[in-house]
């Protein structure tokens, strides 16, 4: 008999005091998606950007790297240790989840580039088509490849994907919105993890970065459909097929 998959979260950000009482952390958000598409492994959170990391790389037979209100980018001290951390687990050969934040630092730090956004914030539900020239390759578990609606928050972008990757997701405003590595890696820039309540509780931070036109736009949007948990369930068969 197989023992549990083993996932080891990469906690990048701390929720803000007004936040915490009610959301608790991103870890826990993970935690909470992964448990409602019946995810039946191990789950440990370490929050990296207190210095909090596994202490042997094989402790753990997966990695989800979280998002953050940080630049993927930067040259921040834990930042680039994460950056490290990741490139050495990709040379370790464990499979790795990396959303929003995460997704960016995993191209940056496999080859790729993340930066600022050209168009600014994106913010609400937004919806991406699946990247044509990946359908033939698309991974096992990947169900129809219908549009995908999902709750996003970020100015940062993936801009050159690493070598190896597929774009999976894309639109006008994110072309690389989800890449994969087969069998190595998958990347949203999405927030599968979010409630609606709690990108309203967001979108309190962001009145002074876009105009008022804008706000009513993405609050408008969330009356769209959100399917993070779709997403939740491509996460727990990507890690389920490498564990096989």
């Amino acid at each position: 008999m197989t023992a549990p998959l083993k996932l080891a979260i990469l906690e990048t950000d701390v929720l803000r005091p007004t936040l915490k009482p009610t959301y608790h952390s991103y870890g826990r958000m993970f935690t909470a998606l992964l448990d409602s598409v019946g995810f039946d492994g191990d789950i440990q959170v370490f929050p990296v950007i207190a210095g909090d990391y596994p202490e042997n790389i094989d402790d753990f037979d997966a990695y989800l790297i979280t998002g953050s209100q940080h630049d993927a980018f930067a040259d921040d001290d834990w930042i680039v240790r994460l950056r490290a951390f990741c490139k050495d687990l990709y040379l370790a050969e464990k499979p790795m989840i990396g959303i929003c934040f995460g997704h960016q630092l995993l191209a940056h730090a496999l080859g790729g580039q993340a930066g600022r956004a050209d168009r600014g914030w994106g913010l609400g539900v937004m919806t991406y088509e699946f990247d044509k020239t990946a359908l033939d390759a698309l991974p096992d578990f990947v169900d129809q490849a219908e549009p995908v609606s999902l709750l996003i928050s970020h100015r940062d972008q993936v801009l050159a994907l690493p070598p190896g990757a597929q774009t999976l997701l894309s639109n006008d405003f994110c072309h690389y919105a989800a890449f994969h590595i087969p069998g190595r890696v998958l990347c949203f820039q999405g927030h599968p993890e979010f409630t609606k309540d709690y990108q309203r509780s967001l979108l309190a931070y962001r009145e002074g970065d876009i105009t008022a036109e804008q706000m009513q736009s993405v609050v408008d949007s969330l009356a769209d459909e959100h399917q993070g948990e779709r997403i939740g369930r491509w996460m727990r068969d990507f890690l389920d097929s490498q564990h096989r």
